[in-house]
């Protein structure tokens, strides 16, 4: 053997080595997180031992002897498999991420500061009565069981990552506000009228008021459905006649309350909020505006069964871990822990938040209950005249008031001084628009006294919200867990107050329905859609609809509800909800399937329910295709077009073909009408069920002002025009893409779906991001299928809304009740539940509950026991 040889071969023998003893040292780290799920560990706090089966999908089934106990063990499971998540969201919820993260996301702790969600959710645990008060102290004393005694390194990778860049960091114990925090995450995140307004008012401002009310649309009555028809409203909760009035008038017309008066006042108000904050953007549920939802419960007299089926699929922003955490939680409660049902045992399952006690959505031994966002106008804008000579003052009613101010500091990672912000409220709450508005004015001052002359006008915007208010959601969500029928439920349901959803339930004894709960103003003047004057009490919230008179239904004669965030009645209810919704082709496409089913169906047919991909607002806009003078390859997308199925699934070319035309139309109608910082906005381009409804509203008129390109000064195109273009242009992208044989392409070839950490999944470090994501997936649906897997225009075609978790509720045997999560039930990438439900996710396959004792008994991977010692 030559010397060149061997030294070549143990260089590759250090190299090998090497490589070994690194990849041996990184799955030694990664793994150092995982939990403990066998065997027996001391727990202090725990009054008795608690026993937690783990199933083959790491789910965990907590059996305790008290509701103390059982909580308790609800944290400290969730720490064991999510506290990383836990952490990112509490930092989230107090405006604390820059400690981690740096400058990189100090506008949003800004923003987070200003509006104040953990000094409310402070307010709502010292009004929070003295049963759910002890449930969050229960839940809080589990994590810090977990947490507190194990090394940062032994709670999750991330964690280890933080420490090889030395940031510093400590872990603190959990406390319930904390966990409350959540909540006003959540809201902020399923709410839209802010963004709305904001969106409003620039495209008011740049395109004028009629192409906004055409571009922004409204809901069509009469076509698509609501979730409460007028016949099942009590008559004391409808007008005396058909028809908005009022605030409420217009029903056919976008922004109905909008005078010019009201336009007038938004000249000179700022729009962008402060720390630079994107309303669009989520915080932790991800997505924007597609955000929604789908749930419907058959009645027994359409099932096979004679009991209800329930059905549920909430729609959220991808991403890695799952947004949901499912969980088994029984004990053998005490007659005191139970209250008005003594005596029963408490057993309830489904899904909960990591971070927050109990389950939100699920079934206990009696009912079954699902949610979809109402979408509710509770966050009303107010435009406040500002004081140039004393910028701590505004206008009430022609006097200048003092705001109350107050001091925010702000630890920026790897800087010496924290960011100071004073955050100025007014009577309706915290003024969210930036202060460097006021950098127009020339040698202005945010010092008092050193304004200009009285006669100058300065405007900003401040925030009413619900979330402001003292909330009680979480007594809900535990009185929901207890309720027996659907008294106790309407009843638990009164302290659900942000953020509104729409309830549908069932229960074992044959009942459905439906209730709509949450706080939503009532005005003097206005109807939320876009800022209100704020100098005046003309536009001062009155108080809040009465629970009472909320939407609800009970036993319908249709026998079924179905809910996909369509409008929850119609025009003819006397209160003002709001104007803003999906368009109802979910909607549709579920109470189509559900009528046609027949009487005897079962949790099978109701699982194909919801792997549904055809796209009814297909449907509307093909025909339109069929006299069009085409060659070439538009010819050939049309033909494909014509002679599809409608259905999006993976491996169709004809939902490639719509997908590549769809992207085409929107641009050829709207990007040459809307400027471009605002069609580059969340609000422009996700709200797909917006942009459906829009197109086909215009498709009728073939010479509507959107089908003009005004850069065309001599020519005035019309519909036929840019269909046409759409589908020469779409043809062009799908053959660059996919190859001249239109046939062979595939809709799952680029429609993907792509799991990402919220944190390290993004750090641009692609070593990093493999270990924490996964995918791409092909993905099934599109734009308002009831598969959702909604993609913007502006990205296509990556999946960024999907249904987060499914699950199916068979009301006659609750063990033949079928789920699925997005992603797997652990936090911990590496762990073999991190991302074991993908592909059954991915498919639309479910996985058994093990409601019964015997089931779980026998299916149970890991039984560990949490003993007080």
């Amino acid at each position: 053997m030559s010397r060149r040889l061997r030294r070549l071969i143990i260089a590759l023998g250090i190299v090998v080595v090497v490589v070994v003893v690194m990849a041996s040292a990184l799955i030694i780290i990664i793994r150092a997180s995982f939990p403990q799920t066998t065997g027996t560990l001391t727990v202090r706090g725990l009054q008795a031992p608690v026993e937690v089966l783990r199933d083959a999908r790491g789910v965990p089934h907590i059996r305790a002897r008290s509701m103390h106990d059982m909580y308790f063990a609800q944290g400290f499971v969730t720490a064991q498999d999510r506290f990383w998540q836990m952490e990112f969201w509490r930092r989230i919820g107090s405006g604390r991420l820059s400690e981690l993260f740096g400058k990189a996301t100090l506008g949003t702790d800004i923003y987070l500061r200003t509006v104040g969600f953990r000094r409310a959710a402070d307010r709502d645990f010292a009004a929070m009565d003295p049963e759910t008060k002890s449930i969050f102290q229960a839940y809080a004393d589990g994590v810090n069981a977990y947490i507190l005694h194990r090394s940062p390194a032994k709670l999750s990778l991330e964690f280890s990552l933080l420490e090889l860049q030395k940031v510093p960091f400590t872990i603190e114990p959990w406390v319930p506000q904390d966990s409350l925090t959540w909540l006003k995450v959540m809201a902020q995140d399923l709410g839209s009228n802010m963004t709305r307004e904001l969106y409003t008012i620039d495209l008011i401002q740049k395109i004028g008021l009629s192409l906004t009310r055409d571009f922004l649309g409204t809901y069509r009555y009469g076509e698509m459905p609501v979730i409460v028809s007028d016949s099942e409203l009590p008559a004391s909760l409808l007008k005396q006649r058909a028809g908005r009035s009022g605030a409420n008038a217009g029903a056919s017309l976008a922004l109905p309350g909008v005078t010019p008066a009201q336009i007038a006042a938004l000249s000179g108000v700022p729009t962008s909020l402060v720390g630079g904050y994107d309303p669009g953007h989520s915080l932790a549920l991800g997505g924007g505006p597609g955000l929604g939802s789908n749930n419907w419960v058959i009645a027994g007299s359409r099932t096979a069964s004679g009991k209800p089926i329930l059905a549920n699929d909430p729609h959220l922003g991808i991403q890695m871990p799952s947004i949901w955490y499912e969980v088994d939680l029984s004990c053998s409660a005490t007659d005191a822990e139970m209250g008005k049902n003594a005596g029963v045992p408490f057993h309830v399952r489904g899904f909960s938040f990591a971070g927050a006690p109990a389950v939100i959505i699920g079934h206990n031994d009696r009912i079954a209950w699902g949610v979809t966002n109402l979408f509710p106008d509770v966050q009303d804008l107010y435009i406040e005249k500002i004081n140039p000579e004393n910028p701590n003052q505004y206008e009430v009613n022609g006097k200048w008031v003092d705001m109350s101010v107050r001091r925010e500091e702000i630890k920026v990672l790897r800087q010496d001084e924290p960011r100071v912000i004073l955050v100025r409220e007014t009577r309706h709450g915290p003024l969210i628009t930036d202060e460097g508005a006021f950098s127009q004015y020339k040698g202005f001052s945010l010092t008092p006294g050193a304004g200009f002359s009285s006669s100058l006008e300065l405007k900003a915007l401040s925030l009413r919200w619900t979330a402001f208010q003292v909330n009680a959601t979480f007594r809900s969500v535990v009185q929901i867990d207890k309720a027996r029928n659907f008294a106790e439920f309407r009843d638990a349901l009164r302290s659900w107050d942000i953020p509104s959803q729409n309830f549908v339930y069932a229960d074992v004894d044959g009942n459905i329905g439906y209730q709509a709960p949450g706080l939503v103003p009532i005005r003097a003047k206005g109807d939320g859609t876009i800022p209100a004057p704020g100098w005046t009490s003309d536009y001062e919230w009155k108080g809040f609809i009465p629970f009472d008179q909320m939407p609800w239904s009970y036993n319908p004669v249709k026998g079924y509800i179905a809910s996909a965030n369509n409008p929850v009645i119609t025009p003819a209810y006397r209160n003002f909800i709001g104007d803003v919704s999906d368009h109802g082709y979910r909607a549709s496409r579920i109470m189509e399937m559900i009528e046609k089913a027949g009487t005897k169906l079962t949790v099978a047919d109701v699982e194909r329910m919801q792997a549904d991909t055809l796209n009814i607002s297909a449907r509307e806009l093909l025909p339109y295709l069929k006299g069009l003078s085409l060659n070439g390859d538009a010819a050939r997308a049309r033909d494909a077009l014509l002679a599809w199925d409608d259905r999006m699934d993976t491996g169709s070319s004809g939902a490639a073909v719509y997908g590549y035309f769809w992207q085409a139309l929107v641009e050829e109608v709207f990007k040459d009408k809307v400027p471009g910082t605002l069609w580059s906005t969340d609000a422009a381009l996700d709200d797909n069920s917006r942009l459906l409804n829009t197109i086909f509203q215009i498709m009728k008129d073939p010479h509507h002002p959107f089908w003009d390109n005004p850069t065309t000064l001599d020519v005035r195109e019309s519909r036929d025009d840019v269909l046409a273009a759409s589908l020469a242009k779409g043809a062009q992208r799908g053959i660059k893409a996919q190859g001249k044989d239109i046939q062979g392409w595939r809709w799952g070839r680029v429609h993907t779906a792509t799991f990402r950490n919220q944190t390290f999944g993004k750090s641009g470090i692609s070593f990093i991001e493999r270990i924490f994501n996964r995918g791409p997936v092909p993905g099934g649906g599109g734009m308002q299928q009831v598969v959702s897997s909604d993609w913007s225009p502006a990205d296509p075609f990556d999946v960024f809304i999907i249904s987060s978790m499914r699950q199916v509720i068979d009301l006659a045997d609750l063990s033949a009740s079928r789920v699925i999560n997005a992603t797997g039930q652990s936090g911990h990438a590496g762990n073999r539940h991190y991302d074991d439900m993908i592909d059954s996710w991915a498919h639309v396959r479910y996985q058994a509950t093990l409601w019964k004792a015997a089931d779980l008994e026998a299916a149970h991977t890991d039984r560990l026991v949490l003993d007080p010692g």
